[in-house]
């Protein structure tokens, strides 16, 4: 019986391994389940660990809270689809967790429920994730109409993960000035793991920080219609390797930017301040050429969006750092304001908020300061000119760049397409040299890459940190 056993079970292997050396088709996907994820009705709670399961597709319907002392798991490849209905919204509590690790083969991704080809920015809430970390207004609620309040001094707070993960067509104006993001952190602590996140057409902006402290590395925001990333209320950690291009048709009612920052509304001096530190940020805007620039309102295919407005909007009182990186195609490369009584310009004069070693390229105009007379109530036009912002930039002994059109970059491909966007320079782009990682900001918590931007020069389209799980069309991707 023993010998009999043996002999079937190597009789059984030997089948196995015939059978994978054969050029038999690919197994078809598995098919799981469609489930709802919330009732829709602003007050659906998970109250206990609970895993979304590949390959179950979700709905998300409602405002759905994982409360304190809750996990909820994402299994990699799910697919979570918002209710447009009911502006689907997942919204991390404090003590809550989320541990959504996808992978490069099987991302994580949250869209829209519409089918493909009807896909909008604003087809549903969004992520948002809250912690116990500082902010600088102390506890508040955050925006977007959720019942949910963030912040605390638990600066290591762990609100779970985000890795491999993809947020399309979320991002809604719940009420006037009260908007979901695409994903939202709110005082999220260094404890929180997040890295490989991409947030497309979003409906306000595409990443935003209320103050925390938490991390993060390899972000791309793609054809949001606000801010691509907007700092506030004291937020002070680390970014390293983002991505932001831009629909030039799309933008939002008031002026979008890539980089919006303040230390908080009222521009206050509030501590902790807004410091975080960026580095190899490569930014493509919506001009593809400076001098046929109308600053039209979009009437036809070849306008852009007259709400654009500037690659780094640097104001309130923030003092944000931003090193070795490329702000392009921008109507304004770089605005430090004073708005609301405040000291931006001092600060950047003090080194409190930086911008080194970076490239400014194919912007129709690199500066603008817009110092405001009594407060806020009355801007001087004459600070449109930039004469503070580029006597800033282009100060002794720095080593900030500018250049007048795209093509001087040297990239490998448009930059600028919509449909096969090529980011990564060439080897004798100018993006290869000038990097610098000895200011304390950034000699530590950072890898010491040699070049400007995001890529390296020797990245390729099939050969960089977004191949295989970022999504250029997501529009016409049948989930």
């Amino acid at each position: 019986m023993k010998l009999t056993s043996i002999m079937l079970l190597l009789s059984a292997a030997l089948f196995s391994v015939s059978c994978s050396d054969n050029d038999d088709p690919a197994p078809t996907p598995p098919v799981g389940e469609t489930l709802d994820l919330g009732d829709g009705s602003n007050e659906f709670e998970i109250r206990t660990n609970t895993t979304l399961k590949y390959p179950n597709t979700y709905n998300l319907k409602g405002f759905v809270y994982v409360i304190d002392g809750v996990t909820l798991t994402v299994e990699p490849g799910v697919v979570i689809k918002g209710n447009k209905q009911s502006k689907g919204t997942l919204i991390i509590e404090r003590g809550g967790k989320i541990m959504a690790q996808g992978t490069k083969e099987r991302p994580i991704v949250f869209t829209s429920a519409q089918t493909p080809g009807n896909r909008k920015p604003g087809d549903w809430g969004g992520l948002i994730i809250l912690g116990k970390a500082s902010n600088n207004m102390v506890e508040q609620t955050i925006e977007g109409g959720v019942r949910s309040k963030h912040g605390g001094t638990v600066s290591n707070d762990n609100s779970g993960m985000i890795s491999y993960v993809r947020v399309e067509f979320a991002g809604i104006e719940y009420t006037t000035d009260n908007e979901i993001n695409g994903i939202t952190f709110g005082s999220v602590g260094s404890g929180t793991t997040v890295d490989h996140v991409q947030v497309s057409h979003s409906g306000d902006d595409s990443f935003e920080w209320f103050g925390g402290n938490v991390n993060a590395k390899y972000l791309v925001a793609f054809r949001g219609w606000d801010d691509d990333f907007d700092t506030d209320n004291g937020f002070s950690g680390k970014v390293q390797f983002a991505l932001s291009l831009r629909d030039p048709k799309t933008a939002d009612k008031s002026a979008s930017n890539g980089f919006e920052s303040d230390n908080n509304a009222t521009a206050s001096t509030a501590e902790p301040y807004t410091g975080a530190v960026f580095a190899n940020v490569s930014m493509f805007g919506p001009v593809e050429n400076p001098s046929a620039y109308n600053n039209s309102q979009v009437t036809d295919g070849s306008d852009i969006d007259a709400r654009f407005q500037s690659g780094l909007h640097l104001r309130r009182n923030t003092q944000l750092s931003i090193f070795n990186s490329l702000i392009a195609a921008f109507p304004i490369g770089l605005i430090i304001e004073n708005d609301k009584g405040s000291t931006t310009q001092t600060w950047a004069t003090e080194g409190k908020l930086n911008v080194t070693n970076c490239i400014i390229a194919g912007s129709v105009q690199n500066f603008q300061d817009r110092q405001y007379w009594a407060g806020d109530s009355q801007f001087d036009p004459a600070s449109d000119a930039g004469a503070f912002a580029d006597d800033y930039f282009n100060r002794i002994g720095g080593s900030n760049r500018s250049f007048a059109v795209i093509s001087d970059l040297k990239l490998s491909g448009n930059p600028l397409s919509l449909t096969n966007p090529v980011v990564f320079p060439n080897s004798d782009s100018p993006l290869a040299s000038g990097y610098d990682w000895t200011h304390s900001k950034v000699s530590s918590g950072f890898d010491k890459v040699n070049y400007i931007g995001a890529f390296a020069p020797s990245e390729t389209a099939a050969n960089n940190w977004t191949t295989g799980w970022c999504n250029f069309d997501p529009q016409n991707t049948a989930y």
